[in-house]
């Protein structure tokens, strides 16, 4: 016996589901999951919804009242009816049903004292529970490495692992097995995410969709060049580049460039930001954001002065803001005059609602780590107030808010009822280094997602469903109002372990270049419950390099979405023309296969020959992914070539394909 998420012996199945378990082992899937649902009732009574879905959360009181025993049942029935599901081909139904299990260790979690952090490591002393658990997460595994998503079914059996008490797994030696079994055989420290040698094609259409990465070229050279820790937006169909700096120690950028993305015909330099860099700090780690009502783009450093860029005139200005406190609230926050120590402030994420400036996290003068503050400024009255959160982590957690972390990502429903809030890291390593509390030698990057009810004045932890997206920080994201869909691309985990066996080499971290999307409220959703929104991956047969930092922007009305710049590390994406970092400048279109997706006119058989994956082409013959050779034809390069063997066979069929021909 070696993973019990194909099998549960009979000597491991709890007396409550033993029935389903025997009908499950004979292929009596409905039967079993009959079973499965009557043990369930019986637990949580015959009126309680499961999977859970009020509001769309996570939490249930009831749930959170549960012994462990009985945490342990219901665990089981989730996992036996998610295993009926993926027998009968329901992989977005088994997936759920695996979720109920995850929300299940949350409640216990969340439920006891002291109130933990998500980085601090607990479980429940209960052996079955961790049997469960392990079960869930190395099918939820499998059933991800059916659909490609290869960052998820590391970081679940990863973390799983990491999680499970090792006193657990001594007693019941079939729960390492079962938690490391995709580790071990099938090499998933090796992937890439996406990895350029898995076939990027539909498996299952209600948990992907097809679309391509194609990649422009600016007519004339010049403009900002490769950058990272900028700043971007697209106002009237021109795309906008403020600030960064081109490496680790610079230079440090406060310039500012516009790009008609129409005719692509070069880059317009503006003026500078106007402000000293011994008054602000360096023009990195933030946020300009345009406001549609005031034709301006805002540009908050953590200072009481409001900068713009206006849209009309191309000229910077100021406004001056205060901060109206609340108490006895903002001084338990840790806010005396003003709440960001030493007017600084750097990687928040930002939002503009209406004529609402929102702010969550970042750093600033006394914390590394980051904070969950929560503002809120009025563009109209020029007044700020907090609405959650604290200066610095306190020592417990308040685990009815998002945690303290910088570079999370956010976005706003099209109502602009909702501000949405996902990811981002905690940098604990630097917080080591400064003393400050909860210092360690590693970052957590974050795998919560929230929402604020804007007219309630309240946060809801989400659920996660469908094909998500893995723990990730300083990702690319941006909503899509044409689609209706918010879409994430790329970013870094710090903890999440990469090994490359082709060059003997292992980083403690890993980078993406995956793209997924996530449902925006129908308009038949009157209370835009989530419950029924999911996440997709899109797939694509090229796609940018693997980075972090990159600005992923959208035009609000042709609906077409763009990826510029960001960063890598030298080694993990090699580059023999840098030395430690590599900044990028290059800039890129996404297409979907949706209404409105721009996906007209892809040739998806031609980019499975042709496409750019990363650092890497594909050869035209043989389909290998590699650092290969152009064709030197009159094509441009359109084909790649990995030796002299595959250029001549596949010679003929590019001539034909591409109307190629020699040169010279």
């Amino acid at each position: 016996m070696n993973d019990l998420s194909d099998d549960m012996p009979e000597r491991l199945s709890l007396s409550s589901t033993r029935v389903g378990d025997a009908l499950l082992r004979v292929s009596s899937y409905s039967p079993a999951k009959h079973e499965y649902l009557k043990v369930a009732s019986a637990i949580l009574g015959p009126t309680f919804q499961i999977p859970i879905a009020a509001d769309g959360g996570v939490l249930s009181e009831t749930y959170a009242n549960l012994p462990d025993s009985k945490i342990a049942d219901l665990m089981s029935c989730c996992n036996g009816i998610a295993q009926c599901e993926r027998k009968a081909g329901t992989k977005e139904e088994a997936l759920l049903w695996l979720e109920e299990v995850e929300l299940l260790y949350l409640n216990a979690r969340l439920s006891r004292q002291p109130k933990l952090y998500d980085w601090t490591p607990w479980f429940p002393d209960n052996v079955n529970i961790s049997i469960q658990f392990a079960r869930a997460r190395a099918l939820a595994a499998n059933i991800f490495l059916d659909i490609f998503n290869t960052g998820v079914v590391l970081h679940r059996r990863w973390r799983g692992n990491k999680l499970i008490p090792a006193s657990h797994k001594l007693v019941v030696p079939e729960i390492t097995r079962t938690i490391m079994a995709g580790l071990a055989l099938r090499g998933l420290f090796h992937f890439r995410h996406p990895d350029p040698m898995i076939d990027q094609r539909i498996r299952d259409p209600s948990l992907q969709v097809l679309g391509s990465w194609r990649k422009l070229k600016v007519k004339k050279v010049g403009g900002p060049g490769r950058r990272m820790n900028f700043s971007g937006f697209i106002w009237d169909g021109h795309l906008y580049i403020a600030g960064g700096r081109q490496d680790s120690l610079g230079p440090f950028h406060r310039d500012l460039f516009s790009l008609d993305l129409t005719t692509l015909d070069g880059w317009r330099t503006l003026p500078d930001y106007p402000q000293v860099m011994s008054r602000t700090n360096a023009f990195v780690g933030w946020n300009i954001i345009p406001c549609t009502e005031h034709e301006k783009a805002y540009l908050f450093t953590g200072r009481p002065v409001i900068d713009f860029f206006n849209l009309t005139t191309k000229t910077w200005g100021s406004i001056m803001t205060k901060f109206v406190r609340s108490e006895p609230g903002d001084t338990q926050a840790g806010i005396a005059a003003w709440p960001y120590p030493g007017n600084q402030l750097t990687d928040s994420t930002q939002q503009i609602i209406g004529e609402k400036l929102y702010v969550f996290g970042g750093t600033h003068a006394n914390t590394t780590i980051g904070c969950n503050l929560f503002t809120v400024l009025d563009l109209r009255t020029k007044e700020w107030r907090r609405l959650s959160g604290t200066t610095m982590p306190p020592k417990d957690a308040d685990v009815s808010i998002p945690g303290p972390r910088k570079t999370p990502n956010s976005w706003h429903d099209h109502a602009g009822n909702k501000f949405y809030l996902i990811f981002g890291e905690s940098e604990r390593m630097g917080a080591s280094l400064n003393g400050e509390l909860h210092g360690r030698e590693c970052g957590y990057a974050f795998e919560d997602f929230w929402s604020w009810d804007i007219a309630a004045g309240k946060w809801t932890r989400e659920r996660m469903v469908g094909n998500v997206p893995c723990p990730r920080s300083d990702a690319g994201c941006v909503y899509n109002p044409v689609l209706n869909k918010t879409i994430v691309w790329g970013g870094y985990n710090p903890e999440l372990p990469t090994d490359f066996a082709s060059n003997n080499t292992s980083f403690s971290f890993t980078y993406f270049a995956e793209t997924f999307m996530y449902d925006g409220p129908r308009a038949e959703d009157v209370s835009s419950n989530s419950s029924r929104r999911k996440w997709t991956q899109v797939l694509t047969q090229g796609f940018p390099t693997y980075r972090t930092q990159s600005q992923l922007l959208v035009d609000p009305q042709s609906g077409k979405t763009y990826l510029f710049g960001g960063f890598a590390n030298k080694d993990y994406v090699p580059d023999p023309k840098t030395a430690f970092t590599q900044s990028l400048g290059d800039l890129w279109e996404l297409r979907i296969d949706l209404p409105g997706g721009h996906f007209e006119g892809v040739d998806i058989k031609d980019e499975k020959r042709t496409a750019q994956l990363g650092p890497w082409q594909r050869c035209f013959r043989c389909g290998d992914a590699g650092y290969w050779k152009k064709c030197g034809g009159s094509c441009c390069g359109r084909a790649f070539f990995c030796d002299t063997d595959c250029l001549k066979a596949g010679w003929k069929e590019h001539k034909a394909a591409h109307g190629c021909r020699k040169v010279g």
